[in-house]
């Protein structure tokens, strides 16, 4: 058994030395496939720590009128806390309110100047709301809505965030759908040259291929090889986008983090370096592998 596997290994290497050629191409192609799927892997974590971020930041604040009375404002409160949708609800009041208002401005003396002469204090009460999940927000707009003291409530601030994040996670989508997208037509064409370099080693071997079969060989040893220079060309393409990838996201992680701060790339993908690099290798091996057998099944009968 393991003399038979030797032998087929070797005769698929041979193929794959044979067609220097065309095994440049096709693995050329494949390795762009690759990494065009890291890019868009890339793509995707990136995208997904924005958006994390901005779920992250993103809350509702309730304003009440100046006339609310302070119990009301924290029966608001208690109500809020006992909803299974919210993570925490803090009181900011009016004092403090402009207390970091002042320490927000506090290089801008024309505000400072504008506060100094007002008689009252022009800030509002509020509740900052955190929800569990950003989809949440709405059910808790909602449940404010219907409360009893709704109409101590002067504003609730959610809807321009929502269009925000939604807008972002729009994008977001649509990236990877690009990507995607992108990706399988480039992973069409590779399949393609495959395809089309295994075709030609078929009939570039008949003679080879029927002295086999005189001889005995059975349908495994004749169809096997060519499988094995389809892996080889997966293999070999995995080899040089990880090569790629690395250095190029090495290169880019430094950029990114001005850009993005708080994100790195180079540090995220060498974190998973242990499942990036089996998963490049084996959609290498298996698009090699899938091509070649197409091939095979059309051209070459035994």
């Amino acid at each position: 058994m393991r003399k038979a596997f030797k032998r087929i290994f070797r005769t698929g290497w041979l193929n794959f030395k044979r067609n220097s050629y065309l095994s440049f191409g096709t693995t050329g192609i494949m390795a762009l496939v690759l990494l065009l799927f890291s890019g868009l892997m890339v793509l995707n974590y990136v995208s997904g720590q924005i958006v994390a971020g901005l779920q992250d930041k993103i809350d509702v604040s309730v304003y009440f009128k100046n006339d609310a009375p302070e119990d009301q404002i924290m029966s608001v409160k208690q109500d809020l806390e006992s909803q299974p949708d919210v993570a925490s609800v803090t009181y900011v009041s009016k004092d403090q309110a402009l207390v970091d208002f002042k320490a927000k401005h506090a290089g801008d003396a024309l505000i400072q100047q504008s506060l100094a002469e007002l008689a009252d204090n022009p800030l509002e009460s509020s509740l900052n709301i955190k929800a569990k999940d950003s989809t949440q927000y709405a059910d808790i707009v909602t449940f404010l809505e219907g409360n009893k003291f709704r109409p101590v409530v002067d504003k609730i601030n959610f809807y321009e965030n929502e269009a925000v994040i939604n807008r972002v996670e729009s994008i977001s989508h649509g990236v990877g759908n690009w990507g995607l997208l992108a990706t399988l037509v480039l992973a069409f064409i590779a399949i393609m040259v495959t395809f089309n370099t295994i075709r030609l080693t078929i009939y570039n071997q008949k003679s080879e291929i029927e002295i086999m079969r005189l001889v005995g060989g059975s349908n495994w040893h004749i169809k096997a090889p060519y499988l094995i220079e389809g892996g080889l060309y997966g293999i070999f393409a995995a080899v040089i986008a990880v090569v790629v990838f690395y250095p190029t996201l090495w290169f880019v992680s430094s950029k990114a983090a001005v850009l993005i701060p708080g994100i790195s790339l180079i540090g995220y993908f060498i974190a998973n370096v242990f499942q990036f690099v089996p998963l490049i290798f084996f959609l290498g091996i298996m698009l090699g592998i899938v091509s070649s057998y197409i091939a095979i099944r059309r051209f070459l009968k035994v």
